[in-house]
């Protein structure tokens, strides 16, 4: 219980805040239920000075019946119309009292009572004596018909007030509910949908790779709680996407695993030949010859060295770090990799990247991202695949991505990035991609390769490379005319503001 009003949770804000809007509305309608109440009474009591002025209405008429028209029954009627005007003063007297100030009700009583009793006497007066008591029986009636019509007056007017105070209180009791409704609505937008939005656009950032921590958007306990388990998420991924990336480069290094070896036995061969010649010669051989063979058995093994080398910085696992490298000396490290698969592809391979071409990169990553590229295209085309890849110094807003290409995250290395960048074209002459497949070529395990050649992660690591480098990545092709793929590198290293 203790939690649900608990304001620093939105769970408690919003809950206090209803129970406040409903407290509010349940006040009004107990006091809307007191105005009914009380003009329902009103209407009681109305109807009780209209049965009075009915009643006086029908004694006056009854009165003129029998003075101006002579009807004895007339007499009768007039006598019970007063008895019934007076049973309902004095049965009603609280009611008459609280409507009528001025004359007194008592003094309607008392001339109802001498009206009745002069029209007694009337009836049994001679016919001289009658004409003064018809005066005095006029005056009477018409004093009573003059109080009960101010009654009624005063009545009606009391209606009519209730009434406007009742339309007044409801025109007030909506407005305080629309305000209450308002002012609930406005805080729940601020507590609850701002925070939202806020949280949807970091959400957006993040999905674009802008951001790698969610930031929350309120103080609120649930806020705090969903960016904690979220950014705990994030840390998980980043640990899983670093996994996936390691085991990716490790399955590559075992589909080359033939080349390396082959890369390997040259030397070894080489060392070894060395090696039988200066054994066999040893005693014989010139001091010069003897130079020769250790300076060979020297060079093999730095080739052997380096190639080692090679493997085991791209086999590693390090943390991401940026460095100044020449973008042809990556390539040629990749070559000494790939180039066994080439061979076994029957694949040409045509490079064109300028010496003078440096990229601040983490080394490890960008090999990773070429011998993925080129593992891609010599599945997808096979043997005989010819392979362009070349590298260009760009000005910000020029570009060769062409018209229709599948674009990987958004061109902001273009858009946003101030200074010069690096355009890296891989391109085959292979089968290239059917139009309905080329937009999920960037999901990760898609693969239309044979069984035992990839698991669909090649384009879906360089995506994740690209993006690290805060570069761009697209992808053209048409069936039949092979597939290009569009690299898009800062020449230096961005600057954040």
């Amino acid at each position: 219980m203790a939690t649900r009003f608990d304001l620093t949770s939105l769970r408690g804000k919003i809950t206090s805040a209803y129970i406040a809007l409903v407290a509010g509305i349940l006040v009004l309608g107990i006091i809307a239920f007191l105005d009914l109440l009380f003009l329902e009474r009103q209407v009681s009591e109305g109807e009780v000075v209209a049965d009075l002025k009915d009643a006086v209405l029908e004694m006056r008429r009854e009165e003129k019946n029998l003075f101006l028209y002579a009807d004895k029954e007339a007499f009768s009627r007039a006598d019970e119309y007063a008895v019934l005007s007076l049973n309902i003063l004095q049965s009603y007297h609280v009611v008459v009292s609280s409507i009528m100030r001025h004359p007194d009700p008592l003094t309607m009583v008392q001339d109802l009572k001498d009206y009745r009793i002069k029209l007694g006497n009337w009836n049994s007066s001679t016919s001289e004596g009658r004409q003064i008591l018809e005066d005095q029986i006029r005056v009477l009636g018409h004093r009573t018909y003059l109080a009960v019509e101010s009654l009624s007056n005063q009545e009606r007017r009391m209606l009519e007030t209730a009434v406007q105070e009742s339309q007044w209180f409801l025109l007030i009791s909506l407005f305080m509910i629309g305000l209450a409704i308002y002012v609930v609505g406005y805080r729940l937008k601020r507590v609850v949908l701002t925070p939202l939005k806020q949280l949807e656009s970091q959400l957006k950032a993040i999905a674009k790779g802008r951001f790698n921590q969610l930031e929350s958007p309120s103080s609120d306990r649930e806020f705090l709680t969903f960016t904690n388990v979220f950014n705990r998420m994030l840390k998980e991924l980043e640990i899983r996407q670093k996994r996936m990336m390691q085991s990716e480069k490790l399955a590559s290094l075992g589909i080359l695993a033939s080349g390396v070896a082959h890369e390997l036995n040259n030397p070894l061969s080489n060392i070894s030949s060395s090696c039988q010649l200066l054994i066999e010669e040893l005693m014989e051989a010139d001091p010069e010859q003897l130079n020769i063979w250790l300076r060979q058995i020297d060079s093999e093994t730095e080739r052997g060295r380096n190639i080692v080398k090679t493997l085991l910085d791209f086999g590693s696992q390090s943390t991401f770090e940026r460095s100044r490298v020449e973008l042809s000396t990556i390539f040629n490290e990749t070559q000494t990799i790939i180039g066994k698969t080439l061979q076994q592809y029957s694949a040409k391979l045509t490079v064109n990247i300028p010496d003078d071409l440096v990229l601040e990169v983490d080394k490890q990553r960008i090999q990773q991202l070429f011998i993925n590229l080129i593992q891609n295209a010599l599945h997808a085309a096979g043997q005989g695949v010819h392979l362009r890849i070349s590298a260009m110094l760009c000005e910000r807003g020029i570009s060769m991505i062409p018209e229709g290409a599948e674009v990987a995250g958004n061109l902001k290395c273009i858009t946003d990035y101030e200074g010069r960048f690096i355009e890296i074209l891989v391109a085959d002459d292979g089968p290239g991609i059917p139009l309905e497949s080329l937009s999920k070529v960037f999901d990760p395990f898609y693969t239309t390769s044979e069984p035992g050649q990839g698991v669909g992660l090649g384009l879906f690591i360089v995506q994740e490379i690209v993006r690290e480098h805060d570069g761009c990545l697209a992808i053209a092709s048409r069936q039949g005319k092979g597939t290009q793929v569009i690299l898009l590198l800062p020449g230096e290293a961005p600057k954040h503001g």
